[in-house]
C-alpha cells in the first residue's frame, strides 16, 4: 500500500534528520516536507520507531496517510511542472 508522509518540523537538524530517515527507507521527496513510497506495516512501525528517537521532545508534527489502490486513482494533481512522475500522469503547462 502507497503512503503519504507529510511533516512540519520548525528544527532544522530534526527536520534533516528525518528527511534522511525516509529517504534511507525507500520514501521519494514529492514536496520539500511531503514524501511518497509503498511500504509493509511492520516497516511502517520499525520506521515509526526510528521517528520517536530522533524527534524526541522536540516539536514535531509527522502524518502518514495509507492511500489505498482505488484511492490511488482518485488522485488529483494540479501542477505547472508538466508530469507527475509517481503517478504518471501529464499535465499540460500553459
Amino acid at each position: 500500500m502507497k503512503q503519504i508522509i507529510v511533516y512540519d518540523i520548525p528544527d532544522d537538524v530534526t527536520r534533516t534528520r528525518v528527511s534522511h530517515i525516509l529517504e534511507d527507507f525507500g520514501y521519494t521527496r514529492l514536496q520539500y516536507s511531503v514524501f511518497v513510497g509503498a511500504r509493509t506495516q511492520n516497516t511502517l512501525e520499525e520506521l515509526s520507531l526510528v521517528i520517536l528517537d530522533i524527534i524526541k521532545d522536540n516539536e514535531a508534527d509527522i502524518r502518514v496517510f495509507q492511500i489505498c489502490e482505488k484511492c490511488e486513482r482518485k488522485i488529483m494533481v494540479v501542477s505547472r511542472i508538466g508530469i507527475d512522475v509517481d503517478l504518471e500522469v501529464m499535465f499540460p503547462c500553459p
